[in-house]
């Protein structure tokens, strides 16, 4: 499962996640949690990376919810999910303490699943 985002690098993370999957032999899914009264402007660009997804076979979702970490392992455990792929986010100090960024509750909340953090490639 990969974990889509409005980022640039979003890209970069459903081209490797999808040549893993088609090495593996599995399935392969995108998935976009959308909060409360997001801005039009930022699902537009989730929803390109969403498209580039379906142009590789790739089955999407789109999941409402207030807290991401707990919406996506909540829905990969639903759907059997054994490997969820994630991109680097960039952090402010403050976001880097444990518990508080998206990664580290993802790790808490899914010791169950492997998951995968996938550094932007820089130019």
């Amino acid at each position: 499962m990969i974990y889509v985002t409005d980022r640039p690098s979003t890209a970069q993370l459903i081209r490797r996640a999808w040549r893993v999957a088609d090495y593996l032999q599995a399935e392969c899914m995108a998935v976009y949690i959308r909060a409360p009264f997001e801005p039009q402007r930022r699902y537009e660009a989730v929803e390109r990376h969403l498209n580039f997804a379906r142009d590789l076979h790739i089955e999407t979702r789109v999941l409402e919810g207030e807290k991401e970490a707990a919406t996506l392992v909540q829905f990969a455990r639903l759907q059997g999910v054994t490997h969820i792929f994630l991109a680097r986010p960039r952090y402010t100090l403050w976001q880097w303490f444990p518990g508080s960024n998206l990664i580290h509750e993802i790790v808490r909340l899914a010791s169950d699943i492997r998951l995968t953090i996938v550094a932007e490639r820089l130019s």
